[in-house]
């Protein structure tokens, strides 16, 4: 459908990489239609058996005419506004688009015990039987749809979720429903409160009939011997395998470990998907591992997050991609790791039972009672659910590609996502924890804004103080001068304890009080860990691939691709909130005297180029609002006027000096390190 969009509305993106191959269809099928006139129950078990899609293929729904495809089942009338409040329509971005403008609330963020009603547009539906998730009458729908001769791309439902806690209560929800199978893969599995909250409604799953298995990459993931070794023969049921062991084991001597990492195509080529399906037609993505931080329960870092649920034929793609990533020859089930196996012999290992064996506090049991409310999964999950026009799986193969010391070669999401960025328009806004961009992803943004005059690309990373990672920081740090020089990106850099704070993290206050009771010097904090893309105001991606070199060419990668309008306006309208002043410090040029910064760019940019960088200024740095005065973007000739210096490592107090002298330090050699993060 086409029609005028306003010429300052900044959208999202998240991609980078090398464009020069064209994109496949990543695992795209369809059900075959039957003639056949079967029961709802029918359609049910039909949609669970998995059977083969013949979908079309990636590039292909990009070039279908969208406005043939249907929208939503409700009446248009009970459509949302998709455009924010902005300036006055034009036909075209002008030169200079003025600043992101204040989005509206978010109607797709309910917090748990919120009495806010979700305004998603959602399908009229009928509540399902007693005793069955308010989510499953979606699944008959879905399939309803490809027996009508939708295109399987075509007969699906999304719903976004930014609350940590509303992830882990859908988490919950979908275990305590599940009746076939559960297919579980992160990139950590954490031995922490909501780990083993996790792994014991796995257990009852398993104990059910339920066919549970989990991919667990095993760099980042609790190495304890025995919490495995009773994973593995808790129940025939449960199956846990590792995605490339360190040195064969789960707990390698530092010598077996070093050893290992420098053999190419081993410790570094890690797992990053991040993939939650349940019975072969409900899934979720998106940037949520396994662990405290993800789920707004951590008294450190806070991860502001975001997953994308899917329902429909779509999630038989992520179960063929799950499949492909079980059956890998570097996957490893627990039982065959050596010391596993011998522990498991020994029969040395503690086996917890009930719930308070694995130490579940109360802390848990507003999310416990949530998980089992039908109207709340109604409300929270349900009634927010959109038929989008089309969605698309975008994942890598296991084990990505061979070229280990040149960090290049990119992979099969790389090229796809890199393709899909060539039908920005008018606005790309991208929203990622790391942010190095290598030389091929910014020749992509720079080829963009070449080939349309007025595309406005806005980052939203991490400030210093927010990170998780100073060493992808340091990369950052030493390269954002020709992201915004030379490519043209805005860079907005998001704050430890924004402004709106309490609306991301309503749980703040426990947190804070229960890291005094432990002793705890620094207070919780919020960090980006979403990583997605809107272009456009229509093309949308939520997944696990974060702006880096690690995920164009070493890490393999999975998410979501949709189009639609309503998803790319809530997405994009988050990203923006988090680049308000009031929660991001803005990157931008210094201002120096005498053409100082001429020069200083030069140096910069040669140095660049080799392996040291000792020299010690940088042409950009952070700025913040001053008091008020308006808003306005770095381009505006108003800026300096508006806007004060507040450091290269604004938040950084006494307690992260020493971080800060870490950045310093690592900034020197980030260049031949810069593959590795």
């Amino acid at each position: 459908m086409n029609r005028t969009r306003p010429a300052s509305v900044p959208c999202a993106i998240q991609a980078c990489g090398s464009y020069q191959h064209a994109a496949q269809c990543v695992m795209s099928n369809t059900i075959e239609n039957h003639r056949t006139t079967l029961s709802l129950a029918i359609l049910m078990s039909i949609a669970l058996s998995a059977l083969p899609l013949q979908g079309e293929g990636y590039r292909d729904w990009l070039k279908k005419d969208a406005s043939a495809a249907s929208r939503f089942d409700t009446p248009k009338a009970d459509e949302p506004e998709t455009e924010p409040p902005v300036a006055a329509p034009a036909d075209r971005p002008s030169a200079e688009p003025p600043r992101p403008v204040e989005p509206p609330e978010q109607p797709a963020h309910p917090q748990p015990l919120s009495d806010t009603h979700a305004t998603a547009p959602a399908q009229a539906m009928a509540l399902a039987r007693d005793g069955s998730s308010p989510l499953h009458p979606f699944v008959k729908r879905a399939v309803l749809g490809l027996h009508e001769g939708k295109d399987a791309s075509e007969s699906n439902y999304v719903c976004v979720i930014n609350s940590g806690i509303n992830a882990l209560i859908l988490r919950l929800h979908l275990i305590r429903n599940a009746k076939v199978s559960i297919d579980v893969q992160t990139f950590i599995y954490d031995n922490d409160e909501v780990g083993r909250l996790l792994t014991y409604e796995f257990i009852q799953a398993a104990k059910r009939g339920v066919k549970v298995r989990i991919i667990a990459d095993h760099l980042a993931s609790a190495r304890d011997r025995e919490a495995i070794a009773f994973l593995a023969t808790v129940h025939p049921n449960l199956r846990i395998k590792h995605y490339r062991p360190v040195a064969g084991r789960m707990e390698p001597s530092q010598l077996q470990e070093t050893i290992d990492g420098i053999i190419p195509n081993r410790t570094n080529q890690r797992m990053h998907n991040k993939l939650f399906l349940v019975d072969d037609m409900i899934g979720i993505t998106g940037g949520r591992n396994i662990e405290n931080c993800y789920y707004d329960f951590s008294t450190q870092t806070n991860f502001k997050d975001r997953d994308v649920m899917l329902i429909g034929p779509v999630a038989l793609d992520m179960k063929v991609s799950f499949n492909a990533f079980w059956n890998f020859k570097h996957s490893v089930s627990s039982r065959d790791l050596p010391d596993v196996r011998s522990l498991i012999k020994s029969g040395k290992y503690s086996r917890p039972e009930t719930l308070a064996d694995f130490h579940i506090d109360s802390r848990f049991d507003t999310v416990n009672r949530l998980a089992d409310s039908r109207e709340y999964i109604q409300e929270a999950f349900a009634h927010r659910l959109v038929k989008p026009r089309r969605v698309v799986l975008l994942a890598d193969k296991p084990g990505k590609n061979r070229k280990f010391f040149f960090f290049s070669g990119g992979g099969r999401i790389t090229e796809q996502l890199a393709e899909t960025l060539q039908l920005a328009e008018e606005s790309l806004v991208i929203q990622s924890p790391y942010l190095v961009l290598d030389r091929k992803a910014r020749k992509l943004l720079r080829s963009l804004k070449k080939k349309h005059d007025g595309l406005r690309i806005i980052l939203s990373s991490n400030s210093f103080s927010a990170t998780d990672s100073v060493i992808a920081y340091s990369a950052n740090y030493r390269m954002r001068s020709s992201y915004i020089e030379d490519v043209g990106v805005e860079v907005y850099e998001y704050k430890p304890h924004p402004e709106d704070l309490l609306h991301v993290l309503p749980s703040f206050p426990e947190l804070e009080a229960r890291a005094q009771e432990e002793g705890k010097e620094k207070r919780p904090h919020l960090c980006i860990h979403a990583k997605s893309l809107v272009i456009d105001d229509r093309h949308t991606f939520i997944g696990s691939y974060n702006l880096d070199p690690r995920s164009a060419n070493l890490n393999t990668e999975l998410g979501l691709l949709i189009d639609d309008p309503v998803v790319a306006t809530w997405v994009k309208n988050d990203i923006l909130r988090d680049c308000l002043p009031r929660n991001s410090w803005v990157i931008a040029k210094r201002r120096m005297p005498l053409n100082l910064d001429d020069v200083n760019r030069l140096v910069e940019g040669t140095l660049r180029h080799t392996p040291l960088d000792i020299w010690p200024i940088r042409n950009t740095t952070s700025f913040d609002l001053i008091p008020n005065r308006p808003a306005v973007p770095p381009f505006h000739p108003d800026f300096y006027d508006c806007y004060r210096e507040t450091g290269d490592f604004p938040g950084a107090s006494k307690d992260l000096s020493g971080k800060e002298i870490i950045t310093r330090i690592l900034k020197v050699i980030s260049s031949p390190a810069q593959g590795l993060f």
